[in-house]
């Protein structure tokens, strides 16, 4: 008794903060049945693994890693590298029997710890290759090495490797839940934007689909660009709230399923629609796969009551690190709008900010290496460095443009021992747009340092957005772009060879015109 009216003393004494604090504390500490959560590491095991298959099945491990002499590396990470020979096979196919590990709670600590580590050298390996749901596997890969998830339905609980329980702490059920939130939430903040709300780039790319049977012809229709526009807007911005309450939920659930079955018909996005099908159902009470089966539900301990301070040092130094860790990764996505122009343009930012299908947008681009003590120009053959999938995407993003000038630089300081400048000529149309530079043509690009500087050399954009999209083949875009006059463009004197004029520049595609990339590309990332 006497405890009793101390404690409850103790608690009228504290203050405000203090009583919000605990109260967190203990729902994030409370036991929930671990059942969504063992559903969760089964599909997440399962569907990485397929994904690994289908990467060697295709050939694209080999196409992405292997062939390219060139990988474009995230800026303090050019010391990761694919491994030689048959290196970048075995990684994947490791890759593959760690996920199914992961799936069947086998070596479980040791098998995600290894996962995440092989995942991320993948995802670090080249810039080219970005895509939202590979950066959201590789936070779910590390999220996983946290959770005690091989304590139920798994070979270890099963072999004495883990102690069974049927319950976890709530706090891994929430931490899931926000990293699945990411990515709707913050693809609907990002879709805020002038274009989407004028149909771009939905319009472009729903036109390039009208093959389809039966929906091919209706996906032209201002109707139908209308609908796919405030639909998927008001989707993302409402869809985690409509999970989060119960009454909802089950018409959320079923909004998402069609969704995503919408996108993985209409979009190349690989594995990302059947991958959050599945992870959404972390939204659902924790034991829905119990109700599923009809199996018996567990009878959770009776919560013990902790407040902040008594909680042991480490688990308060753990909460403090995720609190910021989670507080991190809403800042983040933020970062697109400190900087000046569109980020869908300059691309800074546009990395790891789950902005998602807003951009239909090609380059075309040639370098120029300049010769400073003898005054020769010429140009680049990018197919020795590059293949067409680097191709396609490095070309319009200025940092990647920049890594490549560096990387021409170098290799022909390497060959010759002389230094020379590096220029870019690049033309781009976004989202339908005249094209028009991208780049300053006047800077050499060897000189210009990479990482978190200011991107003087990025030119604004300034044509429209146009009531009907630009289709003038890329062949002939020079023929309609007004060009500044650079002076290593300019005819040679008669005693020197003939330099390419800034007229005939961009008439050569990048690659053979059989290799040319569509007009109207969209990258999902």
């Amino acid at each position: 008794m006497a405890n009793a009216v101390a404690e409850s003393m103790d608690y009228a004494a504290s203050t405000p903060q203090q009583i919000v604090l605990d109260r967190l504390v203990n729902t994030l500490l409370a036991p929930v049945d671990a059942a969504s959560l063992v559903a969760f590491r089964i599909g997440f095991g399962l569907i990485t693994a397929w994904w690994c298959f289908d990467d060697l099945r295709t050939g694209r491990v080999h196409e992405l890693y292997v062939v390219p002499s060139l990988h474009f590396t995230y800026y303090l990470f050019d010391f990761i590298r694919p491994w030689s020979g048959v290196g970048m096979t075995l990684h994947f196919l490791a890759l593959l029997l760690l996920a199914l590990c992961i799936a069947a709670g086998f070596l479980y600590r040791v098998a995600t710890v290894l996962f995440a580590l092989g995942f991320t050298y993948f995802f670090l390996l080249d810039r080219t290759n970005y895509q939202n749901h590979y950066y959201l596997l590789t936070l779910v890969s590390w999220t996983l090495v946290l959770l005690p998830l091989n304590r139920c339905a798994a070979v270890d609980a099963f072999g004495g490797l883990a102690p069974r329980s049927d319950t976890v702490p709530a706090w891994c059920l929430w931490l899931l839940r926000f990293h699945i939130a990411l990515p709707y939430a913050f693809g609907g903040v990002a879709k805020l934007r002038a274009d989407w709300f004028a149909g771009e780039p939905l319009r472009t790319h729903l036109a390039s689909k009208t093959w389809l049977p039966l929906i091919g012809p209706l996906l032209t229709s201002e109707v139908t660009i209308g609908f796919f526009t405030w639909g998927g807007l008001l989707f993302d911005l409402a869809i985690v709230p409509l999970l989060l309450w119960r009454r909802t939920r089950v018409l959320a659930y079923v909004l998402c399923l069609g969704f995503h079955l919408m996108n993985s018909l209409l979009f190349d996005i690989h594995v990302f629609p059947w991958f959050m099908m599945f992870a959404t159902t972390i939204f659902f009470a924790p034991d829905w796969p119990r109700h599923v089966l009809g199996s018996r539900r567990p009878v959770l301990p009776e919560a013990t009551a902790r407040t902040w301070a008594t909680l042991p040092r480490w688990s308060r130094l753990t909460g403090i690190l995720l609190s910021i860790y989670c507080v991190g990764h809403l800042l983040i996505p933020l970062r697109p709008y400190l900087y000046p122009g569109d980020s869908s343009w300059t691309e800074r930012g546009h990395h790891f900010s789950w902005r998602m299908m807003l951009r239909s947008k090609s380059s075309a681009l040639r370098y120029y290496v300049i010769d400073p003590k003898t005054g020769k120009t010429g140009s680049v053959d990018l197919r020795r460095f590059v293949n067409l999938t680097q191709l396609t995407s490095f070309s319009r993003d200025p940092e990647m443009i920049l890594h490549l000038a560096h990387f021409i630089g170098d290799e022909f300081h390497r060959q010759t021992g002389r230094d020379v400048e590096v220029r870019a000529l690049v033309l781009t149309t976004l989202n339908g747009r005249k094209p028009e530079l991208l780049i300053d043509p006047h800077i050499d690009l060897a000189k210009e340092p990479r990482g978190f500087h200011v991107r003087n050399w990025i030119l604004p954009q300034n044509e429209p957005l146009r009531p009907v999209a630009w289709s003038v083949p890329m062949q002939e875009w020079e023929r309609h772009v007004e060009l500044p006059p650079l002076s290593f463009l300019q005819p040679q004197q008669p005693d020197r060879p003939h330099k390419p004029s800034a007229q005939s520049a961009l008439g050569t595609s990048r690659l053979p015109p059989q290799h040319t990339p569509p007009r109207n590309e969209v990258r999902r990332s």
